[in-house]
């Protein structure tokens, strides 16, 4: 059990060593640009493509489809743009949930502004999309279809390889934000065009992503430059980064299955304990979702004040994404979606999400300095 409790585990995990280490030469003593032609360049420049090799051989796909960017915000701006650019037969549309993240639905905002249509797929109770509802669009010949493979917010995971399949057998392109669930749960790159992911939530370093592209012919720069990555991706290559990346997804492959069971169990202690001791509380999140990710809403209790309440008693946790939080209370766009007492009760809601930096008991532990904060202050209706 921790004197401080990290419920925050993509924003608080510190590095493993071994991360450390692949990154300590380029941090430290070499700094060299990975296009020079000079040998130390030569060097840096070899450093990064075992990386991107090192990551093929984690998602099994070739490193010519692997492109690194600044993280899962850029990739998903990328892949998105890129595949809905194209001329085709078929409607100016693209196809999405109302569970993406803000840079997937603003960047669908954006193309809508420029006349392209936008059409958000029904959803049912548990945050599935509605499949019927999506082999109808694709009816439509969409130029894209962009969907989250797990939730950041309640964790729920979508059924990615049936929208997969059925995106492929009418001909059209799928896009997949995977941020959440690479190197958390088995992910398979079958019959998706465009796969993205960002290192710090898979235990590499903050600022650093990638894209998968099956077919890299079909991106369009966002960033014009150089001839770094055959040109679709110019700009100086920042090599430690890339390195951390490579060895943080390797480690999470190898420990996944050891790593999901740990944070199952601290989510269940967190769970039952919190039951046990507040009747009010009810959970947005299931066990069937992403490991160790709970979502709880407690109906008269603003969830930000809790947030700083419960950073002074030694939990670090987050009212909902971590891209959301500022100083305005807003409303998280996942629980309207949801409907029903999610929606109801959104201001009241925490997230709390265990992973490698916790120890055995921190559920339990976290629960309990909840109970006690929940305990000394007044239930005021929101």
């Amino acid at each position: 059990m921790s004197d401080t409790i990290y419920a925050d585990h993509a924003a608080t995990t510190p590095l493993e060593p071994e991360v450390w280490e692949a990154m300590y030469y380029w941090l430290t003593k070499d700094f060299s640009n990975p296009a020079a032609l000079y040998r130390s360049g030569v060097v840096a420049h070899q450093a990064v493509e075992r990386a991107r090799q090192s990551v093929a051989e984690c998602m099994r796909c070739s490193a010519s489809q692997i492109f690194f960017t600044s993280g899962g915000s850029e990739s998903n701006t990328w892949a998105i743009l890129s595949g809905t650019c194209r001329e085709a037969v078929g409607s100016r549309e693209v196809i999405t949930s109302p569970l993406e993240h803000h840079s997937v639905s603003r960047a669908c905002a954006a193309l809508r502004k420029k006349g392209m249509a936008v059409y958000t797929l029904p959803i049912n109770d548990a945050g599935k999309v509605d499949l019927s509802a999506l082999l109808q669009a694709l009816k439509r010949q969409p130029r894209l279809v962009t969907i989250q493979y797990a939730n950041n917010e309640v964790g729920v995971i979508q059924d990615i390889s049936t929208i997969a399949s059925l995106c492929r057998e009418n001909g059209v392109l799928l896009h997949v934000d995977a941020v959440q669930a690479i190197g958390h749960i088995p992910v398979s790159l079958d019959h998706i065009d465009f796969l993205s992911a960002s290192a710090h939530k898979f235990g590499g370093p903050k600022g650093i992503g990638f894209l998968y592209a099956r077919s890299p012919a079909v991106l369009q720069p966002l960033i014009f430059g150089g001839e770094q990555q055959g040109g679709l991706r110019p700009g100086t290559e920042p090599v430690a980064q890339i390195v951390g990346l490579a060895c943080g997804l390797k480690l999470a492959y190898k420990r996944m299955e050891q790593h999901a069971v740990f944070k199952r169990i601290l989510a269940e202690e967190f769970c039952q304990t919190l039951q046990k001791s507040w009747s009010g509380a009810y959970f947005n999140s299931t066990k069937l979702g992403l490991p160790g990710l709970v979502s709880v809403g407690l109906p008269g209790y603003e969830g930000q004040n809790l947030t700083y309440r419960l950073d002074v008693a030694g939990v670090c946790v987050s009212p909902g994404a971590a891209c959301d939080n500022t100083s305005i209370r807003s409303t998280s766009h996942v629980l309207l979606a949801l409907g029903g007492t999610a929606a109801r009760n959104a201001l009241c809601t925490l997230r709390f999400s265990f992973g490698t930096a916790n120890h055995p008991g921190d559920g339990r532990e976290a629960a309990q300095r909840l109970v006690q904060i929940l305990q000394s202050t007044p239930n005021r209706p929101l």
